[in-house]
């Protein structure tokens, strides 16, 4: 199931969390003007999913990303022209981890296939009735092979809930409405994620 179809390949925004699919590891970078970016080691935070948002990304040096954003989950907006490709945006929040709320977006079709799976688990939580929030961990990664060579794919586990930090309250982008029965997502080409044992409490997790 999921929340969007994949099928391209791209990056991440500003201030960013990124993933690289070829080497199989996370940046982000602090909240300064010039700041390098660094390696997150730990990758766990805080995932806002009922407002994670699709749409058209077009990323170019040296310049702020493009965005287009989908009406709804399930419902794509026209391609907005040459060069636009399929992604997703979602806020992430860790002081510890990320230093802050961060945006974690992408347009890579391993990735995309990654956050499907997370999407669902989320969706089948008991805990997300209650309205509170996962807290996710990136396990691992795993390696898919294919015509653009070896990429890793992350591995997604809901390690803790949380109820919903006051610095993602404040965001007054308009979220997509989730689709009451999103499009299948293609089958994934790497193993599939393992579904652990029930989450802990929040208090138990370091983020």
């Amino acid at each position: 199931m999921g929340f969007m179809n994949s099928g391209t390949e791209g990056g991440s925004f500003k201030i960013f969390a990124s993933f690289n699919a070829k080497a199989g590891r996370f940046y982000t970078k602090p909240d300064e003007q010039n700041a390098e970016q660094y390696e997150v080691t730990n990758f766990t935070a805080i995932f806002d999913m009922p407002n994670i948002r699709t749409g058209w990304f077009l990323f170019a040096a040296g310049v702020a990303p493009a965005k287009t954003f989908d009406p709804s989950l399930s419902q794509a907006a026209p391609k907005p022209g040459d060069g636009f490709k399929r992604g997703f945006e979602i806020d992430i929040f860790s002081e510890k981890n990320l230093g802050g709320v961060r945006e974690f977006a992408s347009t890579a079709g391993i990735v995309i296939d990654s956050l499907n799976e997370l999407y669902d688990m989320w969706q089948a939580a008991p805990e997300t009735a209650t309205g509170k929030l996962p807290v996710v961990k990136c396990s691992g990664v795993s390696p898919v092979t294919n015509k653009h060579g070896t990429n890793y794919k992350p591995k997604w586990e809901i390690v803790a809930w949380a109820d919903r930090p006051a610095e993602l309250a404040g965001d007054d982008k308009p979220a997509a409405s989730p689709a009451p029965a999103p499009s299948p997502a293609p089958a994934p080409s790497g193993p599939a994620a393992h579904v652990g044992p029930p989450a802990a409490k929040s208090d138990d997790v370091e983020f």
